[in-house]
């Protein structure tokens, strides 16, 4: 640990040394702007900014030198600077989508040269879509990855509010939430869930370039975004160890020096009330500026429980504040402070197969017979401060800090069995700390090269707690007899003690404790440093390679103790061999550890058609660390690493601004597969819902989506996905595998999405708009094994958000609806009851509508 520390030091004494100390002086310019930069007496550099009409700097801009192999995108200020020129008359010109290109000749001079842009906007056109996806601010035709963007304006058009919600405008991504801290981040059929402390999901999730990657902190309130950037692929590269098959990165929106914000309130479906609002301040001018935003969303369950309260609901308080500080012409330091806490009703684990206590068992009635009532809950708290510093040499080099400290919990008791019985009732309890450092060279002079160098350390504190308390006079009834759980009536049967059965031996008669409490306790210390680089060369003036290469030394520690806490001894406990517990076997606590080191990495070709249009291939390896867990019974066990080969090829095109298109397709070859399973073994005593090694599998797919704008104030959006995602009939041993032929769990053949955003004025002052969606899903299993009747038919859902806009003062009166059909389709299915045969399932939301107010200013 200490050795870790001091070689993370030591990397930053190295970058500080190097170029945190400067004897060149800086050159102040008509822009406002002072970098330090070298200068060349026989060579001539050219600097300037690019703004649109209103003076907006217009960050990702493409500046072109024409007829060299020369190029660079303006930074987020709009800025540009490109050294070693030659001396003369040169032709620039800047272009981004949604503007007119512009072409100056200027008559280069020896030093320095200035040349500024005013690009005019086009009158029917597509807004520019920015991406930061390689720690530089860039069109997303200029990166040569599958990525997709979901900007801010889009979010509000079409009032996303909901992870859910969001993925289904993102080709291959599909996410789902149980709860708030159980979001499953799907990205071409892979899950990110984890089942150990230990356990590093596949989908690494960042906001504001930080990993918040443990599950129950992953799932954030989408509130004053910027945007949504995700990454399909192995990103190890760009994204760390986490990212073996995609990257999604939450960017909220950065202070500015101007005054503005909005307001907002809302009233919807069962009871629900949103309040949202963001303020942006220069506390002084030009230096400091401070943005604070904040969301409030409160929504009683949609589905009833019969013994009280109601289930699958929501209540959120989410804020943030941020400040940026400009200490000097060539510094910027940001602090972002991140606050989060859910407290919403229980889950609603429902049965198909036994009647509620209204002798019901169409779960699509939304009425849950849960005997627990209002115990049930879901919730997480999440604190977290991230330290953002920048040390500019020119506009396109400069050297980075990221720090960052987390605190996430999170806790959540459910009904395991979806009855009124109390055979299954359980608790999960959760916790973890973080650390995150990442020093980061970032190199760009507008010449061939451009590229990043780094290295990070992340540590973590992670523990987990099961609690299970069954009344053994209903479970027993799931041991012998599981179809007589529930009688006709809804109600539960339980029986005093053991049947007089001589096949019992010694327990048979034996009295059933209806008091029984144990836990499985788990704690983890898992921590990595690494070190990576990723550059693009242009070979030619349309042919571009790009590499990456990333490097991870991690070392995971993990413990476990099973208990008995309370109550009675577990009489069935004898039967499983686990006694006095039924589940967890109890015994001193254990730890296994393993450290490894290992290079992932990445290489392509960008061929760029033209300022609008490239094509691309990559090839990237992508890796999921080894699993450390214990088993029910107390067996340490280590799962292999999980690797991934992937190739992708793709077009981007945007045609005179008016449409964009982005195609890709790809093909992955998976190795020591971790797939997840319910394990229960009366005999063994092994009753564990764990990770388990699916051997080779094989996915293949393609993913597009398409933006066009019609006429000014009309404009159609969609995206397709094809996926076929299977498990390999051999394993690397040539022996059949388990799973052979299954799809990936959660993983839709076909999905598409489409949808349109239309508005007009019916006065100078007032509009209308109107935004409908439809987004289709074919059928899918819940679980890798494609246990029949733990799936989910083919649905669509169709959603609107319209209203009206008044331009000054600003406000807009928003009415949303969502699954207007009153699609019924679930959210899970299998769950803890799989482990007895009586699987559960989760319905998902019915028809909601609601209206907001926003006061924009």
């Amino acid at each position: 640990m200490n050795r870790i520390i001091n070689f993370v030091i030591l990397i930053s004494l190295v970058f500080t040394s190097a170029y945190g100390k400067s004897s060149i002086k800086a050159k102040v310019l008509s822009s406002s702007k002072e970098y330090i930069s070298t200068p060349n007496d026989s060579q001539a550099g050219l600097r300037g900014k690019i703004t649109d009409s209103d003076h907006n700097a217009l960050q990702g801009a493409s500046i072109l030198i024409v007829g060299y192999e020369r190029g660079v995108n303006a930074n987020e200020n709009g800025d540009y600077f490109l050294d070693k020129l030659p001396e003369g008359k040169l032709s620039v010109q800047a272009s981004i989508m949604g503007f007119e290109s512009q072409t100056i000749e200027i008559e280069m001079e020896p030093g320095e040269n200035e040349l500024n842009f005013t690009l005019v906007e086009h009158i029917v056109h597509l807004d520019p879509i920015i991406v930061v996806a390689k720690k530089r601010e860039q069109q997303i035709l200029d990166v040569p990855v599958a990525i997709s963007v979901v900007g801010s304006d889009f979010i509000v058009k079409n009032n996303i509010v909901e992870l859910g919600q969001l993925s289904e405008f993102v080709p291959g991504l599909f996410i789902t939430e149980q709860g708030a801290n159980r979001p499953s981040f799907i990205i071409r059929g892979l899950t990110s869930e984890e089942v150990s402390p230990s356990a590093l999901p596949r989908v690494s999730v960042y906001q504001n370039n930080v990993p918040i990657n443990r599950a129950s902190g992953a799932s954030v309130a989408l509130f004053d975004m910027e945007r949504v950037e995700v990454l399909k692929g192995p990103q190890n590269t760009l994204f760390g160890r986490g990212a073996q098959i995609g990257a999604i990165h939450f960017i909220s929106k950065s202070p500015a020096n101007t005054t503005e914000g909005y307001l907002s309130g809302g009233i919807g479906s069962y009871n629900q009330k949103e309040f949202r609002g963001a303020i942006n301040v220069p506390l002084i001018e030009n230096k400091l500026f401070v943005r604070a935003a904040g969301v409030y969303d409160y929504r009683d369950g949609y589905a009833e429980n019969t013994f009280g309260g109601t289930l699958n609901g929501k209540n959120t308080l989410a804020g943030r504040l941020s400040f940026r500080l400009l200490p000097s012409k060539n510094q910027q330091l940001d602090l972002i402070i991140n606050y989060q806490k859910d407290d919403t009703p229980g889950i609603a684990f429902m049965s198909k197969q036994f009647p509620n206590s209204l002798g019901e068992t169409n779960i699509f009635n939304y009425q849950a017979s849960l005997e627990q009532g209002e115990n049930l809950n879901a919730g997480k708290e999440l604190v977290d401060a991230t330290l953002f510093y920048k040390y500019i040499i020119n506009e396109h080099t400069f050297l980075s800090s990221t720090t960052s400290l987390r605190k996430v919990t999170s806790s959540s008791r459910w009904d395991g069995d979806g009855t009124a019985a109390p055979a299954i009732d359980m608790w999960d309890n959760a916790g973890a700390e973080q650390i995150y450092q990442e020093l980061r060279y970032n190199y760009s002079s507008g010449g061939r090269f451009i590229g990043s160098a780094g290295v990070s350390y992340w540590h973590e504190n992670a523990d987990q707690t099961y609690w299970f308390s069954p009344n053994e006079q209903s479970m027993a009834v799931l041991f012998l007899n599981p179809e007589f759980l529930i009688l006709p009536n809804g109600t539960p049967l339980l029986i005093p003690a053991l049947p007089d059965d001589p096949a019992l031996g010694q327990l048979a008669g034996m009295p059933l404790p209806s008091q029984h409490e144990e836990n499985n306790y788990s704690a983890a210390t898992n921590q990595a440093v690494e070190a990576f680089f990723e550059g693009t060369y242009q070979l030619t003036s349309h042919l571009f390679i790009n590499g990456g290469l990333r490097s991870a030394y991690e070392n995971f520690m993990l413990s476990n103790q099973a208990t008995f806490t309370n109550g009675a001894p577990s009489t069935l406990g004898m039967m499983t061999g686990n006694y006095p517990n039924l589940f967890f076997k109890p015994g001193s606590e254990q730890t296994i550890s393993d450290d490894n080191l290992s290079i992932n990495w990445q290489a392509g070709l960008h061929y760029k058609i033209n300022e609008h249009s490239n094509i691309f291939m990559n090839y990237a390896n992508g890796r999921r660390p080894k699993v450390l867990q214990y088993t029910s019974a107390g067996t340490p066990e280590i799962l292999p690493a999980e690797h991934v080969d992937n190739i992708d090829a793709g077009l981007k095109s945007s045609i005179s601004s008016k449409l964009f298109v982005d195609v890709v397709a790809f093909y992955q070859k998976y190795h020591d597969f971790q797939t997840r399973a319910w394990i229960a073994d009366p005999e063994t005593g092994e009753f564990d819902y764990k990770s388990i090694n699916g051997g080779k599998a094989t996915s293949y797919g393609l993913e597009t989506s398409l933006k066009a704008s019609l006429l000014k104030g009309l404009s159609v959006f969609g995206n397709y996905a094809f996926l076929h995602a299977t498990f390999d009939d051999k394993n690397s041993d040539g022996l059949e595998q388990e799973y052979a032929g299954n799809t990936f769990r959660l993983s839709p053949k076909h999905t598409f999405t489409l949808g349109l955003n239309a508005e007009a004025s019916i006065t100078p002052k007032i509009k209308v708009f109107v935004t409908p969606t439809y987004a289709y899903k074919t059928h899918y299993f819940f679980e890798d094994a494609n246990t029949s009747g733990l799936d989910q038919p083919e649905y669509g859902l169709l959603n609107i958000n319209f209203g009206i806009e008044l331009v000054q003062p600003k406000l807009i009166l928003n009415f949303f609806g969502t699954n207007l059909l009153n699609q019924e389709y679930l959210i899970s299915a299998g769950n803890t009851g799989s482990l007895f045969g009586v699987p559960t399932f989760v319905p998902g939301p019915p028809q909601m509508m609601g209206t907001k107010l926003i006061w924009m200013f």
